[in-house]
Formats: structure tokens, sequence, C-alpha cells
């Protein structure tokens, strides 16, 4: 009965996000930017702190469920043309720590990313210093595993 209601809400949900803009990387920034103003208020017990986080928050949820496609995918193209080298940059630090971190935890396989074209390579543990070819770009690496 559980599964019932549990896919009836995510039809629901579906058909509500349908035609909205969703979350982009400006959305991603805008949060951002609130939660760290909501943690400089923390800490500071300033209430304009509060309320800018707070403004920040509503700006992101606005832009999420906005039906404006095109006004929000200009925005978000804006964005990215000035801050496109360091969101990419970002991802794929976080695409390394996430490899780094599962490599912590396998214990057969080592994780690395590619840096031309940032492809998942994973490397038996164990082997020493390696030549490694990506199989996407055909990148060759020296790496130790």
């Amino acid at each position: 009965m559980f599964k019932k209601y549990l896919s009836m809400f995510r039809e629901d949900m579906r058909y509500a996000m349908e035609r909205r803009c969703g979350q982009d990387e400006l959305n991603n920034f805008i949060m951002l930017i609130g939660f760290v103003f909501v943690m400089i208020a923390l800490f500071s017990h300033k209430w304009v702190f509060v309320l800018l986080g707070f403004a920040f928050v509503l700006v992101c949820y606005l832009r999420v469920f906005s039906k404006n496609l095109d006004a929000r995918r200009k925005e978000n193209d804006l964005y990215m043309r000035y801050m496109g080298k360091t969101v990419e940059f970002s991802n794929y630090v976080k695409l390394v720590v996430k490899m780094y971190i599962r490599s912590l935890k396998d214990k057969e396989y080592m994780y690395f990313v590619c840096s031309n074209c940032k492809q998942v390579i994973r490397l038996p543990k164990g082997k020493n210093k390696v030549s490694v070819r990506c199989p996407k770009c055909s990148s060759t690496y020296v790496k130790r595993t």
C-alpha cells in the first residue's frame, strides 16, 4: 500500500515539474550563497544575515519553479559564460574526491579520473606503477596503485 502512494506521489511531482525550470548551476550557486549567509547568521547572531540567506533561498526556489524557461536559460548561460571554468573545475574536484573515497573503501581496485575527458578509470590495487591508457580519449598516464 505504501508503494502505491509513493508511486502516486512521484507521478504527481513529475506532473507538477513538467514545464518548470528545475535545478541548474546558477541555482546551485544561489543556494550556496544563501547557505553561507545562514551560517554567518548562526555564528554572528545578526538577523540581517538570516534575512539575506532567506532571500537567496527564496530566489533559488522561485527560479526552480519558474515556467519562463527562456529567461532562466539566458540567466544560466550568462552565469556559465563568466563562471563556467570555475564550475567545471569544482565538478572535476568533486569527482576526484569521490573516486578517492571509493578507492579507500574498495579493497581490490583503485579509481582514477582522466584529466582530459573526466572518464573514471578502474585499476587493480597492488600493481605498483602502471602506465594507463584512457579508453575514451586515449591519453596515457603513469599511476601508482
